[in-house]
């Protein structure tokens, strides 16, 4: 069985979870923001607000992101090892936005690229096409995308399908304060968000394909305009045609800026284990994902 039809769903799953920007979704968002100021940072312990209101909110016109994310997995099947890292940092710059989502960004994508080995082989570097470009990407109102690039022209289609497997996914209403309640949070509070809730968080379509269960966020602390959320989940995915799944328990911190609603960053990494349609193993491994979110 190849290797990328088994463990490359689950992981570019769980990377969804993780935007250059995270955009208002939430209908009651205004209803959120009325609900609580943002809290200010905290001086001193002993005056930290205990409890935490999240405002949902679109980026505006001039913020910018940069974001770094890198991936790295290991497992073995069929007495087999196989290794897979990737790497990407990028800056975005919103230049318009609406009340729901970005609707125009430049992307410049300084790095993106994978490595990857099986068994003894040499490890094989595969750089992106985007590596090194600027884009301008703009939504339609029908929702389709195109993209520029700096000398304004039109991308051709193959850089375009590109550019949406990897980014598409900032100008479209982000789910990812989806597993927040619309109220504020106390300080060590205990969420347990059903699964349909994390399967919006980390952008998958709720097809019956994919079960997150198991989920709790625990608000550990709350300073400097950020919430520290510790992370446990276990996600399993059917692989279509190959009659396995891919059965992944991760546990690590998210953090997500208060004002915006936003993840500015999460470390999360665990065991992979791949199932027959009998729930017999036939693989196992390791899986870890870092991302960082910075505004300016």
């Amino acid at each position: 069985m190849d290797r990328p039809a088994l463990l490359f769903p689950l992981l570019l799953s769980t990377l969804l979870g993780c935007k250059l920007f995270s955009n208002s979704t939430d209908d009651n968002s205004a209803k959120a923001e009325a609900s609580a100021p943002a809290p200010a940072a905290a001086p001193s312990a002993p005056q930290a607000a205990s409890e935490v209101a999240f405002q949902r909110k679109v980026p505006k016109a001039g913020i910018k992101a940069s974001l770094t994310r890198k991936t790295s997995s290991k497992f073995t099947m069929a007495g087999k090892t196989f290794r897979e890292s990737s790497f990407m940092q990028s800056e975005f710059l919103v230049k318009e936005s609406d009340e729901f989502r970005i609707t125009k960004g430049s992307i410049d994508v300084k790095e993106l690229y994978t490595t990857s080995q099986q068994g003894t082989d040499s490890e094989k570097r595969s750089v992106s096409p985007l590596a090194g470009s600027s884009y301008v990407v703009t939504r339609a109102e029908d929702g389709k995308l195109s993209a520029q690039d700096t000398g304004g022209n039109t991308v051709p289609a193959a850089t375009l399908k590109l550019i949406k497997d990897e980014y598409a996914s900032s100008f479209e209403k982000n789910q990812d304060a989806a597993f927040l309640p619309d109220r504020p949070l106390k300080l060590e509070e205990k969420l347990m968000p059903a699964s349909d809730a994390m399967l919006k968080t980390v952008g998958i379509k709720d097809d019956g394909n994919t079960l997150i269960d198991g989920t709790e966020f625990f608000l550990r602390s709350a300073a400097d305009g950020k919430a520290s959320f510790d992370v446990t989940m276990t996600m399993t995915q059917k692989i279509p045609g190959a009659g396995l799944r891919v059965r992944s328990k991760l546990t690590g911190k998210l953090e997500m800026q208060i004002d915006g609603a936003w993840v500015v960053g999460f470390d999360l990494k665990g065991p992979v284990t791949i199932l027959d349609g009998s729930g017999n193993e036939k693989g196992s491994g390791e899986l870890g994902i870092v991302a960082t979110q910075t505004f300016q």
